[in-house]
């Protein structure tokens, strides 16, 4: 029997009413829900293991967390928990868990880890053996965190096998909290709008709405988008129609239209691509030179500052094959207190590899050819260096380089190399107090800026948080911070993270776990984001 247009409407007003409808009691009382439907909601992988968020296969909704790159049993995946829990109390924890090893049952461990002040302490907190492609369930109804716990962080992990896995709703909350049966898990198919499992007339209702509303739930929006091509738009909402009456049998899939220049991703849309590709620990490979590949050439200059009224020196990686008839993006990469242009690029605590890494992207594609500039960031027309932390003109000549890295230094690279300008071809990213340097920068001239990082960044950073513009705006801002930071803590690049929470701007945050103030947390942060930036444009 045909659905008249009122019994549509009023599906679709039903539809809408369930939309609106608030989240069970249960749920509102837990302390830590990770479903990943938005992303991998602060997990990241512990040891060599490296997570990723996977739609298709998941325990509830459209995704799970996927953990893979396992080079032993407690490598896996880890989020620390928030202030709501309490050393000294009961609490419930729920996780479901998938492995993929064929060869016989896996042992898993939901797993708290803590330091007591003295030692840091492992123990388990349920234990589930699971199946290929079956979900298990690891959990229980209390489990008291000790007393004096610091530093506290959750995990999975397995007993022997290096299996990847999924892992999927994971539940914290108050001892006897009701902990739900997570819904069966949702597949989403191209022009079912209202995700009922079926395409029909509700469908082209919803679509037609959409072009005159605007879709503004992201798996609507998806589904909406019946051809693939990135947007939902009159083309979609015709193809829907098509299908249902029976014109087409299946959707077709539409390469989006490439221009050089074009904006790809949103800010909001690359924040999430890159969140969710974060490591833990950077694969040992990247710091090795392969046969094969060829990597960029590292030389001294001196470029001369305006602001010290004398020369300064860099150092500069020029990419493989330097053609000066090609224009290239330039990463610019700054220092800590107290060191050198050599610090961030030939000599760290150890060796530095900043060279292979960006060479082994490039060459693996993920990363676009780039110009690495690490400057003497130390400006001062007084001071040859700086003396103290509290000395106030030691102080100020690192500030200084927040103007003079654009007054002075970009337009010496841009003159005397072959260079791509604008923002969205120049990133700038440090490490301490030049990682709070780089945030000044972002934040004053995010007009230049396209692309802003800070690793275990110093205090001191100040400003509103936020730009006034999109064309101020940068592309991308990822803050790193080592949960074992002897200097700086895991507290003050977190307060930053904060600050952009506040005031709603898309942010990465990539919280290294066990990094420390060093070398670790550096490789960790380029990494990911040499493979992140000047990727916002074709």
């Amino acid at each position: 029997m045909k659905k008249t247009i009122s019994t549509i409407s009023a599906a679709v007003l039903a539809l809408s009413a369930a939309a609106a409808m608030p989240t069970c009691a249960a749920e509102s009382d837990y302390l830590l829900h990770s479903t990943f439907e938005e992303g991998k909601d602060q997990w990241n992988g512990r040891g060599s293991a490296s997570v990723k968020v996977v739609t298709g296969t998941s325990r509830s909704g459209e995704s799970s967390l996927y953990t893979s790159g396992r080079e032993a049993a407690w490598n896996g995946a880890t989020v620390s928990l928030g202030s709501g829990f309490k050393a000294g109390q009961d609490y419930a924890f729920s996780a479901y868990v998938m492995t993929e090893d064929t060869s016989s049952p896996v042992t898993f461990y939901l797993t708290l880890q803590y330091s007591d002040g003295e030692t840091t302490q492992y123990p388990k907190i349920a234990e589930v053996t699971a199946e290929k492609d079956k979900w298990a369930h690891l959990e229980n109804a209390s489990f008291t965190i000790p007393d004096g716990a610091k530093d506290i962080q959750l995990y999975v992990e397995t007993e022997e096998s290096k299996c990847s896995f999924y892992i999927d709703e994971i539940v914290g909350a108050n001892k006897g909290t009701t902990i739900d049966e997570p819904s069966a898990p949702v597949q989403m198919h191209k022009g079912d709008i209202n995700y009922d499992g079926v395409i029909n007339s509700l469908d082209i209702v919803l679509a037609r709405k959409g072009l005159i509303n605007g879709i503004t739930d992201k798996k609507m929006l998806k589904a909406a988008d019946a051809d693939s091509n990135g947007l939902f738009e009159l083309n979609d909402a015709l193809l829907i129609m098509q299908f249902v009456s029976g014109k087409i049998q299946e959707f077709p899939v539409v390469e989006p239209v490439v221009v050089p220049g074009q904006r790809k991703y949103t800010m909001e849309e690359l924040t999430k691509i890159v969140q969710d590709s974060l490591v833990n620990n950077e694969p040992s490979s990247s710091h090795q030179e392969k046969a094969g590949v060829k990597y960029g050439t590292i030389k001294k200059e001196n470029y001369y500052s305006k602001k010290a009224n004398k020369n300064k020196p860099y150092n500069i990686l020029l990419p493989a094959d330097y053609d000066p008839s090609k224009k290239y993006p330039v990463l610019y990469v700054l220092h800590g207190f107290f060191e050198n242009e050599d610090r961030m690029i030939t000599k760290g605590n150890g060796v530095m590899y900043t060279r292979q890494i960006v060479g082994n992207a490039i060459a693996e594609g993920a990363a676009k050819d780039m110009i690495v500039v690490c400057p003497l960031i130390f400006t001062s027309a007084t001071m040859n260096s700086a003396t103290g932390f509290g000395d106030a003109g030691s102080v100020q000549g690192y500030n200084n380089f927040v103007d003079d890295i654009v007054d002075s230094l970009m337009p010496h690279i841009e003159e005397k190399y072959s260079v791509a300008t604008g923002r969205d071809n120049t990133a700038v990213t440090g490490f301490s107090m030049g990682g709070m340097e780089s945030l000044q920068i972002g934040m004053k001239y995010g007009d230049k800026f396209g692309y802003v990082g800070a690793i275990c960044p110093a205090p001191g950073a100040s400003g509103a948080w936020k730009w006034n513009s999109e064309e101020e705006t940068p592309h991308l801002v990822m803050i790193t911070g080592g949960t074992q930071d002897d200097v700086v803590g895991l507290n003050t690049p977190e307060g930053y993270h904060n600050n952009f929470n506040k005031n709603g701007v898309p942010h990465v945050w990539h919280v290294v776990q066990g990094g420390h103030h060093g070398d670790d947390s550096i490789h960790s942060a380029l990494y990911s984001f040499v493979r992140a930036v000047f990727q916002a444009t074709e």
